[in-house]
């Protein structure tokens, strides 16, 4: 083809369209329409431009077919049906020559039939069905259809009236589309248009059973049948040669239920009556695995010399099958596989279709992909690279999960389904691009990818699944866009070579082990409208020294900010009525915080190893301290506790050496084990009057402790040892204990 556009040049013809934008046709295109080369013969050209009604668009690609001739039709395939109609309308206008015009009614008319229904396909034709009951109408879409279990049988009773069509489309019924376009059209049409079509009526049974058999049937030598069923050998050659050989073995597997031999494939023939024998095997191999397919007693009815082609060989698992695929397990663990390159009709990877092959380094795809099963190439771990077709709509659970070699890969624009673990432990990819089309990120995505420093999420994406970029070390920051509703468990865990983040305002709470172990972590941004942070959310952020939580918070979960070792300060909202278990262990260098009035409960080992904090003033409505709450706070030096506490839990302030004294509650009624063990400064301590109970080892290792005063009512009989020697006890009612 020589030009698509001109400027204006004294060989091309100026159109103008609809919109007033000027085109430019070249001499060669201008001659196939009619109305065009009169106006030039009148005008010459020389001036002005020839005054059109068609839209711009439409008179460009028109300009581009005329001009490029056969090798410019595929301009076609990629227009809506609106703009094909446009296009066919512009054509009309313009006078083209019947061979476009032709080519344009005839794409029209094929995509508009695909895909309809019988009733929807009767109102498009304008055909009233002379099939009157459920059961006729069935049995002429099926029959003869054929599935390993059995020949379909469609004579189910029971009918109903078959509903008078409303008026056919305009345009299909006018002398835009014809007769002969139509008999074009079906020509090209897919086998589900031409199944649904005899069940339109009568006439339209025949003449889609006769395209079917022109389409299946074709036998060197032997005259055309018009019965599908009377199909016993099948010539491939036609389609082989034309790209559609896997497509065709699949329908012809199912519509010729007495098919029995294949041929035509390069020297290589398929015995079909053998291969439909051919069972798989009904056990796994392992649990999560399909079974094992039965490529040996496929390759066994090959017939031929030589190392059978690839598309030989998927050409008979689709006889065999029926779908055009690479089937469940095809290749699995077949390390003998060094390259690949999939024919041309394939629709889909089945489940684990590749999966173990470890020495694949490369692979070449059909453009006729449009999914992946599970793990279609799970453990391929020779695999550096693979260009995924531009019509790839859904990648299924794990498909490239462990392919470590893999280092980056592109995802087309329409892939609208990404599944669980899809990209797993491709430790050594280090980009990747994702398209817009994505709305959520499933669970464990891009785990364990260690050398992805980085990556772009698309703006409409709205969710981030279970650790779903877990273990990225090498990632360092990232951008979460506007609209992001929720993070899974664990999405950022283990990413430790992480800086910063901010996250969006549409978070209202933030999940278990969001950003656990990100160990480089030192700025994040909290949403104002989170209320909730879950448990583990900034385990072990060890380089974290400080962080401002937004005023609606009122919970932080278990172990919240365990390990966050260079944390020096936080401000806790006033709004706070939950802080969970181990929320600040081993927070060294945490040297005061102020807990909030509404707090009632400290949960187990709270402030464990914050052995930086000199003091803390709690609440007055807090009621019970958990276990070790401030286990190992070796610098504290005094603490009120609040008169509403009734029970100290076992190693409360265990390990608190710097603490002096400290005055009990007159409530106090039960102090647990270990409740002071190790508290080597405390020097004298009074008990309370109304304590019941003694938990052993309570003052084990008060080595500074002179005096201690036991209460009268105190009661406790199962006391082994309360670790203070005898020396140190002033009073002592019942019991005595070393």
């Amino acid at each position: 083809m020589r030009r698509i556009v001109g400027d204006g040049d004294d060989g091309d013809v100026r159109v103008r369209s609809a919109e007033g934008e000027e085109v430019a046709w070249s001499r060669s295109a201008a001659a196939r329409s009619a109305a065009l080369a009169n106006w030039v013969s009148d005008t010459g050209g020389a001036e002005g431009a020839f005054a059109t009604l068609v839209p711009a668009a439409a008179l460009r690609t028109l300009s581009r077919v005329a001009e490029g001739g056969e090798e410019e039709y595929g301009a076609l395939e990629g227009c809506s049906l609106a703009q094909l109609a446009q296009l066919l309308h512009g054509a009309h206008f313009l006078d083209v020559d019947d061979e476009l015009l032709r080519l344009l009614s005839r794409s029209l008319c094929t995509g508009h039939l695909a895909g309809k229904s019988g009733p929807e396909l009767g109102r498009l034709l304008g055909v009233v069905c002379d099939l009157p009951t459920e059961a006729e109408r069935e049995a002429a879409t099926e029959e003869p259809l054929y599935t390993q279990d059995a020949q379909h049988d469609a004579t189910a009773p029971g009918a109903t009236d078959y509903p008078t069509p409303p008026a056919p489309v305009c345009w299909l019924s006018t002398q835009l589309v014809n007769e002969d376009v139509l008999e074009d059209a079906l020509a090209d049409a897919d086998v589900p248009t031409l199944r649904a079509l005899k069940g339109v009526s009568l006439a339209w049974r025949a003449r889609a059973r006769r395209v079917l058999c022109a389409r299946l049937c074709a036998r060197v030598g032997l005259p055309l049948t018009s019965n599908l069923v009377e199909v016993t050998e099948l010539d491939l050659s036609d389609s082989r040669a034309a790209g559609r050989l896997i497509a065709d073995a699949a329908d012809a597997s199912c519509w010729l239920p007495n098919l029995a031999k294949v041929t035509g494939l390069g020297g290589f023939d398929v015995d079909v009556a053998t291969l439909r024998q051919v069972e798989s095997s009904g056990e796994l191999e392992d649990e999560e695995g399909p079974p094992p397919y039965p490529m040996v007693g496929v390759r066994a009815c090959i017939r031929g010399e030589g190392e059978v082609p690839m598309d030989v060989l998927l050409a008979a698992c689709a006889l065999r099958d029926g779908e055009a695929c690479v089937p469940p397990g095809a290749f699995r663990g077949d390390t003998s596989i060094t390259s690949i390159e999939l024919p041309d009709g394939l629709t889909s990877l089945g489940e684990g279709a590749f999966c173990g092959c470890d020495s694949l380094t490369s692979i070449e795809l059909p453009a006729s992909l449009t999914s992946f099963g599970k793990g279609a190439f799970c453990g391929c771990s020779s695999m550096t690279s693979i260009a995924l077709p531009a019509g790839l709509m859904s990648l299924g659970d794990g498909a490239f999960y462990g392919c470590e070699s893999l280092t980056s890969i592109a995802l087309p624009a329409g892939l609208t389904s990404l599944g669980e673990r899809a990209f797993e432990n491709c430790s050594s990819m280090t980009s990747i691009e994702l398209p817009a089309s994505l709305t959520s990120l499933p669970d464990g995505a891009f785990k364990g990818c260690s050398w992805l420093t980085s990556i772009a999420l698309p703006a409409g994406l709205t969710s981030l699944g279970e650790y779903a970029f877990a273990g990225c070390s090498s990632m360092t920051s990232i951008e979460l866009p506007a609209g992001l509703m929720s993070l899974g468990t664990g999405t950022f865990a283990g990413c430790s070579s992480m800086t910063s983040i901010t996250l969006p305002a549409g978070l209202s709470s933030l999940p278990d082990r969001a950003f656990q172990g990100c160990s480089s972590m030192t700025s994040v941004e909290l949403s104002v409208s989170l209320t909730s942070l879950g448990e583990y959310a900034f385990y072990y952020c060890s380089s974290m020294t400080s962080i401002e939580l937004p005023a609606g918070l009122t919970s932080l979960g278990l172990s919240v900010f365990a390990g966050c070792s260079s944390m020096t300060s936080i401000e806790l909202p006033a709004g706070l009525t939950s802080l969970g278990g181990f929320a600040f262990t081993f927070c060294f260098l945490l040297t005061s915080i102020t807990l909030p009035a509404g707090l009632t409960s400290l949960g187990a080992r709270t402030f464990q190893g914050c052995s930086s904090m000199t003091s803390i003033e709690l609440p007055a409505g807090l009621t019970s301290l958990g276990g070790g709450a401030f286990y190992g706070c070796s610098l504290m030096a005094s603490i009120a506790l609040p008169t509403g506490l009734t029970s100290l839990s076992e190693y409360a302030f265990g390990g608190c050496s710097s603490l002096t004294s400290i005055a009990l509650p007159a409530g106090l009624t039960s102090l647990g084990r270990g409740a002071f063990y190790d508290c080597s400064s405390m020097t004298s301590i009074a008990l309370p009057a109304g304590l019941l109970n003694l938990g052993d080892d309570a003052f084990r290792g008060c080595s500074s402790m002179t005096s201690i005063e036991l209460p009268a009512r105190f009661q406790d009989s199962s006391l082994r040892s309360a670790g203070v020697p005898p020396s140190a006890i002033l009073r002592y009612r019942y019991h005595y204990y070393y």
